[in-house]
């Protein structure tokens, strides 16, 4: 395909994940997480003897092996909220925790010795106001030219003012404008995206001050919200499954992504709309010391009953055919869990190749909510050649089906 120039398109570049913890081996957070919840179970049901403990912890056991996600399925997540390899204390069949260092009391939201449920929402917010603000300043930290506008997407912390605006504030941008996108989940991306699409869009016509560049940055920390009260089947599989990610990419007009001398992704074709009969398969709820999420067997199922037909639709708003180009495409899907992509895959009849990335970023990631799909863009812009239309495809609580056409340019 030729590098056409679109002067009055949007495009994504510029992706700068942050990492603000070291990532654990997952057999390590299955080993501990076991224990805290057993540890927890005994607490609640005043199991004090140490018989009794191996009895419970043997059952607990029993339901991870069945339940969690395994080490084969992903390698390693960033877990804020989780202790330092370096202060886990092995000892005689049992693990305990080093106090925490000066200045890091924040990160230590729970306590297996004296409450099971943890510090309370409030707490944890306010911990998540720290961590945030100081992963926001690490992205801006050789950034002096402020954005035009700028978004921040997040379904694990909500603050007013948040942590992004403590942040422009600081740094006096005062000609910034800072947007929410909350409470979306894992198809936080889409919405803002057309979000900074149309900001970008309502100057071109004039409604607003002329842009040129809005930022999008995503803060989850899932980690904030684990429950080690509750042995569900649903609670283990979130407590294996979800991990933290940060991550900071621009929505630039073309013209500006040009005069950059910079790749991207150029948006051509963005949809989203709910799954009937699906609206309890996938819920988040505050309760008094997390946010509560239930989860289904069912999803994967509805979205592979219902994805081939958006899929189409999608491409059609393109101008493209499915059958016809899907070959020629990489697929960006937001793996939900390990069993998403697969089903996706097998539903659009797609190549290993083509959903490579993005079972290579659950295995290296886990699911980090709506910062994975940032962080497999990021993926395809530095591996698709010019010319490539990835198509790019999420999911969340609604059920909500949304997804974008881009091609690097």
């Amino acid at each position: 395909m030729n590098d056409m120039v679109y002067p009055n398109s949007a495009v994504l570049s510029s992706f700068m994940p942050v990492q603000m913890a070291k990532p654990v081996p997952q057999r390590i957070t299955l080993e501990l997480t076991a224990y805290a919840f057993a540890k927890a179970h005994c607490l609640s049901n005043d199991i004090s003897d140490e018989e009794g403990f191996l009895e419970v912890y043997k059952t607990v056991k029993e339901k991870f092996d069945k339940y969690a996600v395994s080490p084969a399925q992903i390698k390693q997540r960033q877990l804020v909220y989780f202790p330092k390899l370096t202060d886990i204390r092995f000892g005689e069949g049992n693990f305990d925790v080093a106090d925490p260092e000066p200045g890091e009391e924040h990160l230590r939201l729970f306590d297996i010795k004296n409450d099971p449920r943890g510090a309370d929402l409030k707490t944890r917010h306010e911990s998540f106001a720290k961590v945030v603000e100081e992963g926001v300043e690490r992205m801006y930290a050789a950034d002096a030219t402020p954005p035009d506008d700028l978004i921040h997407v997040t379904c694990t912390g909500y603050l007013s003012p948040s942590p992004v605006e403590h942040v422009v504030s600081r740094r006096k941008w005062f000609e910034t404008t800072v947007t929410h996108c909350y409470t979306m989940g894992c198809y936080g991306a889409f919405p803002a995206i057309k979000m900074a699409h149309g900001m970008l869009a309502s100057a071109q016509w004039g409604a607003t001050p002329p842009k040129t560049r809005v930022d999008i940055v995503h803060t989850e920390l899932m980690s904030a919200h684990h429950n080690i009260a509750e042995s569900r089947a649903d609670n283990i599989i979130s407590a294996t499954l979800f991990s933290d990610g940060l991550i900071k990419y621009s929505v630039y007009s073309e013209d500006e992504l040009r005069r950059q001398g910079l790749r991207g992704l150029r948006i051509l074709a963005m949809s989203e709309h709910l799954l009937p009969d699906s609206t309890d398969t996938m819920t988040g709820v505050p309760g008094s010391h997390q946010y509560v999420m239930t989860l289904s067997p069912l999803v994967p199922v509805i979205i592979k009953r219902h994805v081939r037909a958006f899929v189409v639709d999608l491409l059609r708003r393109a101008g493209m055919d499915f059958e016809r180009e899907k070959d020629a495409m990489s697929f960006a899907v937001h793996p939900g869990g390990p069993k998403i992509v697969e089903h996706v895959q097998e539903e659009l009849g797609l190549s290993d190749d083509q959903v490579a990335i993005s079972k290579s970023v659950f295995f290296e990631h886990g699911n980090m909510s709506s910062s994975t799909i940032p962080h497999i863009l990021m993926r395809h812009l530095e591996e698709a050649t010019v010319g490539t239309r990835i198509v790019c495809l999420g999911f969340g609580p609604g059920l909500t089906i949304t997804g974008l056409v881009l091609e690097k340019i």
